[in-house]
């Protein structure tokens, strides 16, 4: 049974669902989109209009990120430099889209996830691109260079429409058929339709 994870590079959520999923040992097709773009077209509204809620986030990210032994030190750097429109979000999404196209999608996915959540890398300086990428055997230029093209912009639009036709609201989201299951911890429930259990049956 394929699972379809609809997620955005920019939430601390889908970086911690991501690194779990592959543990169910089921395909998966990744549908990035532009969560901002997702939440307006449903009238929802992201976490940072919200301060509290965007300090409680990342605290409690931190707190799912030791549960699973992953690293979690986000980079404050690309963050502020999305906040003051320095660097588009958006273009992350692009990219993993551009990986898919480009077959390096498994690599490019990723590090674009580990540029945000686990490095000091600034994406917004051409060189630290290609370092960052190229220690990971990607070409960031040719990668960079797809992501910006407005086709692939074209792409993440009908992503970002089609999740919000399907009643997307935030990521992280996954599918299982036509079942939707929101949130990072929400695995558990993902992983007891997999294997046919009811709800009240899975495991924590």
């Amino acid at each position: 049974m394929t699972i379809e994870f609809v997620y955005d590079y920019r939430s601390p959520y889908s970086y911690l669902a991501d690194t779990q999923l592959k543990k169910l040992s089921t395909d998966i097709t990744y549908k990035p989109v532009d969560i901002t773009s997702v939440m307006k077209a449903v009238n929802n509204h992201p976490s940072p209009m919200c301060p509290p809620k965007a300090r409680y986030a990342v605290a409690d990210a931190g707190r799912w990120a030791k549960h699973y032994g992953v690293p979690f030190t986000p980079n404050g750097g690309l963050m502020r430099a999305m906040g003051a429109g320095r660097f588009d979000g958006m273009l992350l999404s692009c990219a993993g889209l551009a990986a898919q196209e480009l077959n390096i999608f498994n690599n490019a996915h990723k590090a674009l996830f580990e540029a945000i959540w686990a490095s000091t890398c600034d994406l917004t300086a051409e060189a630290d691109r290609k370092n960052f990428f190229g220690e990971r055997g990607i070409d960031a230029e040719e990668l960079w260079s797809r992501a910006s093209s407005s086709r692939i912009r074209d792409l993440l639009a009908k992503n970002d429409s089609e999740a919000a036709e399907r009643g997307v609201f935030g990521v992280p989201t996954v599918f299982v058929g036509d079942e939707m299951f929101f949130g990072n911890d929400r695995l558990q429930f993902v992983r007891a339709r997999l294997h046919g259990m009811p709800i009240e049956g899975a495991a924590a």
